[in-house]
């Protein structure tokens, strides 16, 4: 995969930096009072390792252009880390100029990345007095359209000047750019907020932990990972491990302007839509730090609660805090039905290792069968049988395809 045609545009109301990795234009906005360097490689090769990796391709960085060379030096072990974790993702090689960078009083100072979520205001609550800037990204989770991104940069914008900090806005083809390439998002949203730090240089930028410690999962946003992204002038660390997600409410709770802002849905960035698993695991966290004023567009019933079925370990281990601490609450009804939620998953897993062990996994197989392309999961960092089909059907496109136009149709803010 060849990195090549960095351009730096400069205009009134923003700067953009892109580039071409292999046929696809990646591309950053940004305000125009930041400095980008129009010459550094180093943001457009971390959100091109896991494609390159996946595809098999070397990674050849046009030689006008330079790398941060702590970067390059680290770009070895993520892969180890990522090969070991899927093998469908092959150890390459990269050649890239190495260039040390230097700190310097002008650059950004000590940053979170923050979208108004649960992680991100515990992050900055926690490291409050440290963090100067509040990082948030058009076109990384969603890709919002210009209403919609102007009323999340308003709420963001809100909790930033509770806490007396700069909202820094940066938009991207970066989802785009994951999906192209038949990744999910668990792939490479690691590697996405690392384009964007080393993109904007701040002395440090804090990713938020979504889980504890004990409840870690491989993932390309991960705490072994995410330090691996960092530069000589720009630290990246995984911080919030050490609470769930009751555990960083009930810390919210103690700044009511803050909690009430808060941003909470999987499906709708305009409001709390009271519909998806994440406003229900919420809502259960809300009622046992007995917050029972937290507005959500529709009303969460009982038998909504009910019909939460996780889709992972991963996501399991939301459910099994709230139920110890349910347990520890005396909440009777909370304690049945996360009891409820969580043997409904464990009944499914081991009719899934049954299957496996007994039938020789033909109920599985039977299943898969009857899929289409369009309906194989992306490509994540947990092998799967449809890892090498979908692998094929890239291949196949960039076949037939030696240029990629973007149309991701982001709302601006800057425009």
């Amino acid at each position: 995969m060849r990195i090549h045609q960095l351009n730096l545009e400069k205009h009134r109301h923003y700067n953009k930096l892109s580039a071409m990795l292999g046929p696809f234009p990646l591309w950053f906005k940004s305000s125009p009072d930041l400095v980008l360097a129009g010459n550094d490689a180093s943001p457009f090769i971390c959100s091109a390792l896991a494609p390159a990796m996946f595809l098999g391709e070397d990674i050849v960085v046009d030689r006008q252009y330079y790398v941060s060379a702590t970067l390059l030096e680290n770009l070895q072990k993520i892969q180890t880390i990522m090969h070991a974790w899927n093998p469908i993702f092959k150890m390459i090689n990269i050649q890239a100029t190495a260039q040390s960078f230097k700190s310097s009083n002008k650059q950004l100072g000590h940053s979170v990345f923050f979208s108004g979520g649960v992680d991100g205001t515990y992050s900055l609550i926690q490291h409050l007095n440290q963090l100067e800037n509040l990082i948030l990204i058009n076109g990384f989770d969603f890709s919002m359209d210009k209403t919609t991104w102007r009323n999340m940069v308003a709420r963001c914008q809100k909790t930033a000047h509770i806490f007396d900090k700069r909202l820094i806005c940066v938009e991207s083809n970066l989802k785009e750019f994951t999906g192209w390439t038949r990744l999910a998002r668990f792939a490479n949203f690691g590697a996405s907020l690392a384009s964007v730090a080393l993109l904007l240089n701040p002395k440090s930028a804090l990713c938020s932990a979504a889980v504890t410690y004990d409840a870690v999962h491989p993932s390309n946003g991960h705490p072994l990972v995410d330090p691996l992204w960092s530069s000589e002038s720009c630290e990246l660390s995984h911080v919030g491990l050490e609470a769930d997600r009751a555990k960083k409410i009930a810390a919210i709770k103690h700044y009511p302007d803050a909690l009430h802002n808060l941003w909470v849905c999987w499906k709708d960035p305009n409001c709390n839509c009271g519909r998806c698993s994440k406003c229900y695991r919420t809502h259960m966290a809300m009622q046992l730090n007995n917050i029972t004023n937290f507005k959500f567009s529709e009303p969460i019933t009982t038998s909504d609660l009910k019909q939460l079925s996780p889709k992972s370990e991963e996501d399991l281990s939301f459910y099994e805090y709230l139920y110890q601490l349910a347990m520890t609450k005396q909440n009777k009804f909370l304690s049945r039905v996360l009891k409820q939620i969580i043997w409904r998953y464990r009944s499914k897993q081991f009719l899934r290792e049954t299957d496996r062990l007994l039938l020789n996994a033909s109920w599985a197989k039977w299943r898969r069968g009857r899929l289409s392309i369009n309906q194989l999961a992306d490509v994540s960092v947990f092998p799967k049988y449809s890892d090498q089909r979908q692998l094929k059907d890239l291949q196949q496109q960039l076949k037939q395809q030696n240029s990629f136009i973007s149309t991701s149709q982001l709302g601006s803010i800057f425009d």
